[in-house]
């Protein structure tokens, strides 16, 4: 390639000369001769503020002559000579004249004339060896600012006369054939009005053949009639015909040729297929083969064509398979790399790429080493630049620390504005508790308290609140003091509250989630609790809050950002769990009907144990007040395990908020359902078989301290209810149904969420008396309750000598959980449980062990399980596999259970 490359320049340069030479005559000459000019006075016909210009125009046009090389006679030669002939007007003899006298091969005068705001330059351009009359130049520019620019034209056009130089009229491509010649003259350098000289056609070619699509590039110069005519004639290289893959194994070849820029049908271009190459290489690293080699054949199949080849060699797919700590000593490494986001190869690289080799992720990882350390106490820790040491087998990760001291926590104190005593704002701040404790400094705390002195203040109205720190450490005793520094500013009020961005949900639902209005004092705490509200709605694909200055510092707008997304929902399609086996389920739902946030729907579920068919409405603010309103009506047939139950009913509730945090709802329902196909060692069941009517009131308190709704990771949900049936409501069903739950959630460590919950029932008669129903007894077992126990299985039985079921009247299970995520990407959450629970008829009490036809009672009178699982929220809808082990004897219960979800929440 270097051999063409320089072949062309050669013959390019040649084929200049000789243009230059046939076109020109001396030009080539011309450009090395000096040539001598003499500068006559110009005339100034314009108003007496630009007579200055008779004396300085000369001048500036002598200075811009000499600076682009000509020779001018010094203007005390010219001013003598004229002088001497007494000269005060000038013709082309006089001018002539006064150039022989002063030694000049040619000389220049003229007038600058004002014409409104057009200021004209006409000169004529006298040649002191000629018997015409010179040559008329002219230049008019707008305005006295373009004086300069004006004289710069007549000096071009000087120089183009004086020199004989030529210009360049077009620019033209010839031997294009697959490429379009536009896409040449668009980064051509030479343009249509430049000067022709060696240098200037030899940068434009060379410039086309760096392109890269040309084997030859030769230039040809023709005259025209305003010019010369400039044309790159090229010779392309071959177009490819075809492109293939070959060596590809692990990659697909579609994709390694929908991924390059080089594609079938154009030219062959060096730069691109480097490119390409560079591409395909980078594929291969993020698949975990950093020894893969990619090389390319090109095959010339003759006129113009060829086809070209990717070709790989894969070699052997390298892991992390060690992360090296160099230099830890007072740390233990296994702690440091359980902060790093790149971690070494184990069981569960096939699901969540661990031992993948993400190099974005390098300096990440080393600012996370140098976090840890700072929150251990080692104030003056350092990381090296991450290593990265490709070997045959695997890949070895290695990071430089140098530890230095470690600090304990010495005293904390405030300056500044301090808007409560020290003492209170102790309470704000967390890294005084390490002193009490004699514990490392840790500045992650540290940054925490930062946050929360700043949110402190902003509480207050004090949105600008700056926190500085000062670190007081004494190398001696190793101990560092800490000094927060306060400057609170003004206190700051919201002047508007501006909606942005929503196409379909209307300003009236997103403002009511707001907790900032017009006029209201700023609150850190009340704008994070907007954006979580409008968050939890989960109308948008994402908000974002932001203030925005007015140009007053005592007021700010607040800017509320939202991008609609899809709330409506058409799904259909088959599911499977173990105890309800295949189901067809569907549903038709739009959770922010136009956009008022009205929630309605259909859903159905056929098959299996259970079909079941709902249809709801839900209004979270009825004329955007705080009362809500749900409604419902619903069809459900049940498979239980001694009965079956079909259900007929609907309900109205109404929701309102106490507080933030605390919604309070109650309802009416009507429900009626038949109790059939009853076994006949069934006992309490047995009586209640035929119609039932259940007319009932219900109400219930909720306390939600969530940070979101889905993939919770903090916060806690706490819920209290009754339901009573009958009596004075009429009906078959005479009841006072009391439940109580709680939930929550906190951070461990890393990504791994602690997850507890605890429930429990209690049934009891109604005023008038009479037995509860069977339908509302309660039996626990199964995914939703105490996993690895079949479904209902946990319930009390008749007697000692009888194993049918008769269903408790109170009834407690809890569930402990870890939660991680092992591929965010994907939604997949592994999870580890701990579950117990058990229900209790009338004649037993809360926790008593009762034998339940297994060989032993369950200690503390709770059956108990403990498993592990995987979660995945799959496009289809969430899909669940659980194993669960047993820890308890249950009569027709198996200890070891795998429980499969497909298609329906869990």
């Amino acid at each position: 390639m270097l051999s063409n490359l320089a072949r062309g320049l050669a013959m390019g340069m040649i084929a200049v000369f000789i243009v230059l030479a046939a076109g020109t005559g001396h030009a080539a000459e011309k450009l090395n001769q000096d040539v001598s000019v003499a500068v006559l006075p110009f005339e100034v016909n314009a108003g007496d503020d630009l007579s200055y210009l008779k004396d300085s125009l000369p001048e500036l046009l002598s200075d811009r002559l000499k600076e682009v090389g000509f020779k001018v006679v010094a203007a005390e030669e010219v001013g003598r000579k004229i002088a001497d002939k007494g000269y005060t007007q000038f013709d082309p003899d006089k001018a002539r004249e006064i150039a022989l006298l002063a030694g000049a091969q040619f000389s220049v005068y003229g007038s600058l004339n004002q014409i409104g705001e057009n200021l004209t330059i006409d000169a004529r351009l006298v040649d002191a060896y000629a018997k015409d009359t010179g040559k008329k130049l002219s230049v008019t520019k707008q305005g006295l600012i373009n004086l300069l620019p004006a004289v710069d034209a007549l000096v071009d056009r000087m120089r183009m006369d004086l020199l004989r130089m030529d210009i360049v009229s077009e620019v033209d491509v010839e031997g294009t054939k697959v490429l379009d010649k536009e896409v040449v003259l668009m980064r051509m350098t030479m343009q249509k009005g430049d000067m022709i000289t060696a240098k200037a056609i030899n940068t434009a070619l060379k410039n086309v053949y760096d392109l890269g699509y040309f084997d030859d590039v030769r230039v040809r110069v023709d005259d025209v009639d305003d010019g010369k005519k400039v044309v790159f004639v090229v010779k392309e290289k071959p177009r490819i015909q075809a492109i293939g893959v070959r060596g590809a194994k692990e990659i697909d070849s579609e994709d390694i040729l929908e991924a390059v820029s080089t594609k079938k049908g154009s030219v062959i271009n060096p730069k691109v297929l480097s490119d390409d190459i560079r591409v395909i290489r980078e594929m291969y690293r993020k698949e975990g083969y950093y020894k893969a080699n990619v090389t390319q054949e090109i095959e010339d199949a003759g006129a113009g064509i060829a086809r070209l080849t990717f070709v790989i060699d894969e070699g052997p797919q390298l892991y992390i398979e060690h992360v090296i700590i160099d230099g830890a000593k007072q740390l233990d490494p296994d702690d440091i790399k359980d902060v790093l986001a790149l971690k070494e190869r184990g069981w569960l690289s096939w699901i969540d790429d661990s031992g993948v080799l993400k190099e974005e992720l390098l300096d990440r990882d080393a600012s996370a080493i140098m976090a840890f350390y700072q929150s251990k106490g080692f104030l003056t820790a350092k990381v090296g630049q991450p290593e990265v040491d490709i070997k045959d087998d695997g890949i070895d990760v290695i990071y430089k620390v140098w530890e230095g001291d470690r600090y304990k926590m010495g005293e904390t104190t405030f300056t500044g504005d301090l808007l409560d005593d020290p003492s209170k704002l102790l309470q704000v701040t967390k890294i005084d508790e390490l002193k009490a404790e004699d514990e490392y400094f840790d500045r992650l705390i540290l940054q925490k308290d930062i946050s929360a002195l700043t949110g402190y203040y902003n509480n207050y109205g004090y949105a600008y609140a700056d926190v500085g720190v000062k670190l007081d450490d004494n190398p001696e005793t190793k101990i560092v003091n800490v000094v927060y520094n306060i400057s609170k500013h003004q206190r700051v009020h919201i002047r508007r509250v501006l909606i942005e961005g929503n196409t379909v949900t209307r300003d009236n639902v997103i403002l009511r989630e707001m907790r900032l209005a017009d006029g209201d004092q700023f609150s850190g705490e009340k704008l994070k609790r907007s954006s979580q509200r409008l968050t939890n709605l989960d109308f948008f694909e994402k908000v974002d809050i932001a203030p925005v200055p007015t140009g007053n510092p005592e007021e700010m707008d607040l800017v509320v950002k939202v991008k609609d997304k899809a709330t409506g929902k058409i799904s259909g399609g088959v599911g499977f769990s173990t105890y309800d086996g295949v189901f067809f389920g569907g549903e038709i739902s739009e959770r922010n009907l136009f956009g008022r946030g009205y929630d309605v729907g259909f859903n159905g579920q056929i098959g299996g144990s259970t079909n079941r068919y709902t249809v709801h409405f839900t209004n979270p603010h009825i004329n955007d007040t705080d009362l809500g309103l749900n409604t419902e009506v619903y069809k459900r047939d049940t498979e239980y395990s001694q009965y079956d139950v079909d259900r007929v009913g609907g309900d109205v509730q109404f929701i309102y908020p106490i507080g933030e945090y605390t919604k309070l709802s109650w309802g009416y329902g009507l429900e009626s359902y038949e109790i059939t196909n009853v076994d006949d060692d069934a006992s309490r069941s047995r009586d209640d078989e035929g119609s039932h009517l259940a007319s009932k009131v219900t109400g219930k308190a909720i306390r939600d301290t969530r940070d979101t709704f889905r993939d919770t990771t903090s916060g806690t949900r706490t819920s209290l209810g009754m339901t009573f049936g009958g009596g004075p409501l009429g009906g078959t069903d005479d009841f006072i149904k009391y439940v109580g739950e709680f939930e929550w959630w906190q951070p461990v460590f890393e990504q791994v969420v602690f997850h507890s919950k605890f429930w429990a029932g209690y049934l009891q008669e109604n005023l008038g008396g009479g037995d509860v129903p069977a339908a509302e007894r309660f039996e626990l077992g199964g995914v939703y309750t105490v996993r690895g126990y079949s479904n209902y299985l946990i319930t009390p039985t008749e007697g000692p000598n009888s194993d049918a079921d008769v269903g408790g009247n109170k009834a407690f299970y809890t569930n402990l959980e870890v939660k991680r995520p092992i591929s965010k990407e994907l939604g997949i959450v592994a999870l580890g449980f701990f579950d117990a629970g058990n229900s209790w008829k009338e004649t037993e009490e809360w926790f008593e062990s009762v034998k339940r036809g297994g060989e032993d009672e369950p200690s503390l009178g709770l059956y108990k399980s403990v498993g592990v699982g995987v979660n995945w929220y799959s496009p289809m809808g969430p899909v669940g596999v659980i194993y669960a082990y047993a820890l308890d004897d249950l009569v027709d219960s198996k200890v070891h259970t795998v429980e499969l979800i497909m298609g329906q929440q869990f």
